[in-house]
């Protein structure tokens, strides 16, 4: 197939710009043609076409519509059996886009929050309504949104009512985990509509004989996007709670950095954690390869958890929060430990017990890599989204109109208003 997808992030700064580029990568090994529209990112050393338009996926977009006739006449020229959308919030260019192809869409995030975060930040609970009107409750108690002003709050909340419209338009609808797809669900869409492909890992791994016991393991690793859903604060609390040698890398960047690392002076812990910002692909699989624990603190309904199959294709066992689709992939005292949202205080204790015990490592760490392979590798995954997007070209509608068409109905629509 020829296969469009558009995406915000085509760079590796994240899990989706990660997820998109190799799943690129695996779509071009089967032999599909693929074309990447994205607003950051640049080409990478595969065939895939690569187009950037700076913005294009944001919703209210002050260029948005010039940036629309761009997207559809690259959309034009590429002519593909069916348009993949991963993180793009122009919801109105997706629909433009459907009148003339078949449209999948990849849901790697919250987007049919309003907050975006899907949970409760009181409780750490998850939340189980569908977007509406409980979502305003939610802003005015304060209990799920971060954001004060009303105007923006308002936008945000037309961004995700946007979002389920487009849910429910989609002829296939995909989630990584039954907990997403669950949710997707739970907004109205179809469940034959969606369809679970389960993330993949193409890390190298490691052969059978190299794991092997390091009785004096005593390096963590926080690997991601520094932002307050993804609990590194958590995990800087857990550690008051560990005695004995350990040291913490972090790798990764964002929002929440200066305040986790103010959090870290005044715990009096930063003198043992190195924050090596976001690094290229190969200093990260340096990175899992010499971390004895891995550790995914998110305290908000992870749709999944990428960092946390690629630690296991390494053979790492894994400590995380009970939260969202992480226990679909971490398997309690078998591949690491899960513990309850929020206890700090356990995670601190379960960490220590895997530095204090290398042969509990050892078993995590063949159980974990096995379970990798067993259930999570690229073939398993490309027949996911093979299957869904087949299932997409079946079911759209044969629609005759022509991309000039479309092209000057969006002119027409810049002109009347």
């Amino acid at each position: 197939m020829k296969i469009l997808q558009l995406t915000r992030d085509y760079i590796r700064n994240g899990g989706i710009g990660s997820y998109v580029q190799d799943l690129t990568a695996l779509l071009e090994a089967a032999h599909h043609e693929v074309a990447v529209i994205c607003s950051e990112g640049a080409a990478g050393d595969g065939p895939a076409i690569v187009e950037r338009i700076a913005g294009f996926d944001e919703f209210a977009h002050p260029n948005a519509r010039a940036n629309r006739e761009r997207a559809l006449a690259l959309a034009a020229s590429f002519e593909p059996d069916i348009v993949l959308v991963h993180a793009m919030d122009d919801f109105e260019l997706e629909r433009l886009l459907r009148r003339h192809h078949a449209v999948a869409r990849f849901v790697h995030n919250h987007l049919y929050c309003s907050s975006g975060i899907d949970h409760d930040r009181s409780s750490l609970s998850p939340c189980l309504k569908p977007h509406g009107r409980a979502c305003v409750i939610g802003f005015l108690t304060r209990r799920c949104w971060r954001i004060r002003d009303p105007r923006t709050a308002a936008l945000f909340h037309r961004r995700a009512a946007a979002a389920v419209a487009g849910l429910r338009a989609s002829e296939v609808v995909f989630a990584a985990s039954a907990y997403v797809r669950g949710r997707i669900v739970r907004q109205g869409v179809a469940p034959e509509r969606v369809v679970l492909a389960p993330y993949f890992t193409g890390v190298p791994g490691l052969p059978d004989g190299s794991l092997q016991l390091r009785p004096d393991g005593h390096t963590l690793l926080f690997a991601g996007r520094v932002a307050p859903e993804k609990g590194l604060e958590h995990l800087l609390r857990s550690l008051r709670h560990l005695s004995g040698r350990w040291r913490l890398v972090v790798n990764g960047d964002g929002p929440d950095l200066a305040r986790v690392t103010a959090l870290a002076r005044r715990l009096r812990l930063l003198d043992r954690i190195e924050f090596t910002g976001w690094s290229s692909r190969q200093q990260l699989l340096r990175c899992y390869e010499a971390a004895d624990v891995v550790v995914v603190p998110s305290v908000w309904p992870e749709p999944f958890g990428l960092v946390g199959i690629e630690a296991m294709a390494y053979g790492k066992p894994v400590v995380a929060f009970r939260s969202g689709g992480i226990p679909e992939w971490l398997v309690h005292g078998e591949t690491g430990f899960l513990v309850e949202n929020g206890d700090v205080a356990e995670v601190g204790q379960r960490i220590g017990e895997l530095l204090a015990d290398p042969q509990l490592r050892l078993r995590m760490a063949r159980a974990a890599r096995d379970r990798v392979w067993r259930e999570f590798s690229p073939a398993q995954h490309l027949a996911a989204v093979d299957r869904g997007l087949s299932l997409a070209v079946e079911r759209a509608p044969r629609v005759g109109r022509s991309y000039q068409m479309l092209s000057a109905g969006v002119a027409c629509e810049k002109g009347s208003r």
